[in-house]
């Protein structure tokens, strides 16, 4: 039976870059999406994927970001600007550098509203670790306080596998500075919403999407009539 629960894609490698910025100088909201292979993946023959966008759709217009960017244009900022942070690397070294490593691009970028959906990729044996030199929990929190900047938005989402540790360790950031906690646990436990390496195909994107922009919306109207 095919584990719907397990990432089966590697974290090293998944694209040339770590930041990607998106920038229109007419735009009345930027939105930072901090992310992983979900986000963006370029393609790698190797493992089977030929595509440079959100794995595993069926191209960058169906995947979460593209989806949320659209339904950003058509209804608030025809002009917005926006910009992936990839993290995928991070959560699987977490415990080695801090963000200022290599996320500087997407700091500067001063993010209105920054959308996290990450942490597949931390190694399977810190679930079972009792002690570790270094949580996931903290290099999570540094993440999100690099990027901020002054009145910044910050939205967070479950992982679209179940961790639990992981997703508790999240919440925690969430509460303790008062910001958006995404429940997609209904999402990630359909058949249907997985695709190709047991990531979210066309109909899991889109299921991600609509669950996101149903929480980000009321602040990406005020933020784009206030301007």
């Amino acid at each position: 039976m095919r584990n719907y629960q397990e990432n089966i894609v590697p974290a090293l490698g998944q694209n040339s870059a770590n930041v990607f910025i998106y920038e229109n100088d007419k735009s009345k909201l930027k939105i930072l999406f901090v992310g992983n292979s979900i986000a963006k993946h370029a393609p790698k023959p190797s493992i089977g994927w030929n595509r440079d966008c959100g794995m595993a759709a069926s191209s960058a217009e169906c995947d979460y970001v593209h989806l949320i960017v659209k339904m950003i244009m058509e209804k608030y900022d025809k002009n917005v600007s926006y910009g992936i942070a990839q993290a995928a690397q991070y959560a699987r070294t977490f415990t080695e550098c801090g963000p200022e490593c290599d996320y500087s691009e997407a700091k500067t970028f001063g993010a209105d509203i920054i959308l996290m959906f990450y942490g597949a990729n931390v190694p399977k044996t810190y679930d079972e670790d009792e002690n570790p030199k270094k949580t996931f929990g903290e290099a999570y929190e540094e993440m999100r306080n690099y990027l901020v900047k002054e009145g910044t938005q910050v939205f967070h989402s479950q992982g679209f596998y179940i961790r639990e540790k992981l997703d508790a360790e999240k919440l925690a950031v969430a509460e303790k500075y008062g910001d958006v906690f995404i429940n997609i646990d209904d999402i990630r436990r359909l058949p249907e919403s997985h695709g190709l390496f047991n990531h979210p195909g066309d109909e899991g994107m889109a299921m991600l999407a609509d669950r996101f922009f149903a929480a980000i919306e009321d602040t990406v109207k005020r933020l784009c009539t206030s301007k």
